[in-house]
């Protein structure tokens, strides 16, 4: 069951926080619900490093999902042309396909409209559920790239997704309380588990591909309405 949480502004500052320097690997649609998955920074405040830091984020009851793909000139100011994306699938095939990730930065993801304002009228994918707009929004990004034609290609790929209720598991289904969630995403100024000779020692964490079989985030839903890029 879906965790109910009544996101005001504290919860929300403090999500984004836990959020930041994550990277989303991954965007599925789990029996109704859209799922990113991520890999997180989550130090308990005692004990060891998590070496497993996969976590699903859980937005249930979806009204609208937006992606916008486009190729990163870097060094320049704009944005390549948009990319078209034909559904969920090919968004989570592109970010699978990708030979590395950049992390979101920015502290702020949460209920953010200002964050999409300088989208373009089309954007890649735009997938709507619901005929009336849903409470949240989630706004998410990956600066990354791939190798194509010998040739390696930068990208960046962005997302919103409006939602009613958040919920947060690990890689196995296993649910994790916000109040965890949140408290594991600081860190701890001076923390010797976090240094950077800490870091190299530490195993790499499991990876995300394939993603486990574990579909029963949330009920389903009525069947979305895609509208073409």
């Amino acid at each position: 069951m879906i965790e109910r949480v009544v996101m005001d502004e504290s919860w929300r500052r403090e999500i984004d926080i836990a959020l930041n320097e994550s990277d989303v690997v991954g965007v599925q649609e789990w029996s109704g619900s859209i799922v990113l998955l991520l890999h997180v920074l989550a130090v308990p405040e005692y004990g060891p490093v998590d070496v497993d830091t996969r976590r699903m984020l859980v937005l249930s009851e979806p009204a609208r999902v937006r992606v916008l793909l486009r190729r990163d000139r870097i060094g320049q100011y704009a944005y390549g042309p948009v990319v078209p994306l034909s559904d969920l699938e090919s968004v989570d095939e592109f970010l699978a396909s990708a030979s590395w990730h950049g992390s979101m930065y920015g502290w702020r993801f949460l209920d953010d409209p200002e964050l999409i304002s300088d989208w373009p009228a089309h954007v890649s994918l735009d997938i709507v559920w619901a005929s009336t707009p849903a409470r949240h929004s989630l706004y998410w990004f990956n600066e990354c790239g791939r190798e194509e034609d010998g040739e390696s290609v930068a990208y960046c790929i962005e997302g919103v997704v409006e939602f009613e209720q958040l919920q947060v598991r690990r890689a196995d289904g296993t649910p994790v309380a916000l109040e965890v969630f949140v408290a594991d995403g600081k860190l701890h100024g001076g923390d010797p588990r976090v240094a950077p000779e800490a870091q190299t020692t530490q195993p790499k964490p499991p990876p995300w591909r394939p993603v486990p079989d574990i579909q029963n985030a949330a009920p389903r839903h009525a069947s979305p309405h895609r509208q073409q890029p």
